[in-house]
């Protein structure tokens, strides 16, 4: 009824035409042209299509682990599966996951599956996660974070009291809110990686790749923003444009703890959030605030973000072993 293509670099086209145009929960972090901007080696690329008659009716990017495991592509934030908006049928879906399964199974002793997230998609995600929970996946849940914006409120006004004290002592004159120059990126990535270290982390992206993504790769979809306090810089955030549903996330932030003026994360949250709310964005993303597949939720993070006024989401990831 189906065939299984594993992906080769002659499906490019096709792939990213499926995944843009065709699918119900396709965006550009799955697309080949994004994907493609980690260097050959990194990843052992397993990905793959379904096709029925002709026809691709689900994408299923991923690669395979140093243990052997199968898992949504590690060089994207979410992997699949991608499906065909006229096959996100109960039925369909359903024939698509057991397709999958059987091949994966044959040659896989695990798989974890990380779908698009609902805030990214342009359908609900209810039926694919019902469908993968009732064949057998154990769900693990992240909690993400995000507000609603509209052109007629100010985001300030869904803010605590404490938020916007910390915003008003950031209103100077000598305050500049802008795009992020070329020669600005190594002052950003400097503090992104002071930031990250604090968490025993560091960013999946070198400050070379974030310069392809903007310039070359994705520049329709990615922003960077720097506030400056004249030649001072004060915090720097990287953000994904996600068209399908007109949502801003906040991809990295890079602030200068060295700054003590005002609190600089803060102040540019509340300056992006303003952006985009003229801008006409739907939602703005801070993203995720777990560690360890949702088991550790970092409680200041989540309680700074909930300080802007924001809402819980969750992302989900699945995993079967045979």
């Amino acid at each position: 009824m189906f065939d299984i293509l594993p992906y080769n670099e002659k499906m490019e086209a096709r792939w990213d035409h499926f995944v843009m145009q065709e699918s119900f929960n396709g965006t550009f972090l799955q697309s080949r042209k994004f994907l493609n901007y980690h260097p050959e080696g990194r990843f052992n690329d397993a990905s793959f299509l379904i096709e029925k008659s002709g026809t691709i009716v689900a994408a299923f990017p991923g690669n395979i682990t140093q243990d052997g495991e199968w898992i949504s592509h590690q060089g994207s934030t979410f992997g699949g599966p991608i499906i065909l908006e006229s096959f996100y049928t109960a039925g369909r879906t359903s024939e698509i996951i057991d397709c999958a399964e059987e091949y994966l199974k044959s040659k896989y002793k695990k798989i974890r599956i990380k779908p698009t997230a609902e805030l990214f998609s342009k359908q609900p995600m209810a039926l694919l996660d019902y469908i993968l929970e009732h064949k057998g996946y154990t769900r693990h849940s992240e909690l993400s974070s995000f507000i609603e914006l509209s052109k007629d409120v100010d985001p300030l006004d869904q803010c605590d009291k404490e938020c916007r004290r910390c915003f008003r002592q950031s209103l100077d004159s000598d305050i500049e809110f802008r795009d992020l120059k070329d020669e600005e990126f190594p002052i950003f990535y400097k503090h992104l990686c002071i930031s990250k270290e604090k968490h025993n982390t560091k960013p999946v992206h070198t400050q070379e790749e974030l310069v392809d993504l903007r310039n070359n790769r994705i520049p329709e979809f990615v922003r960077f923003k720097g506030l400056w306090k004249k030649d001072t810089y004060i915090a720097g955030m990287m953000m994904f444009d996600f068209k399908e549903t007109n949502v801003l996330h906040a991809q990295y932030i890079s602030p200068n703890e060295e700054f003590t003026d005002f609190q600089p994360t803060t102040a540019i949250y509340i300056r992006l959030l303003q952006e985009a709310a003229k801008e006409g964005f739907n939602r703005f993303s801070f993203g995720i605030s777990t560690e360890d597949c949702g088991n550790y939720l970092n409680m200041s993070l989540i309680k700074f973000k909930e300080s802007f006024g924001s809402k819980p989401a969750v992302n989900l990831v699945y995993t079967k072993e045979f």
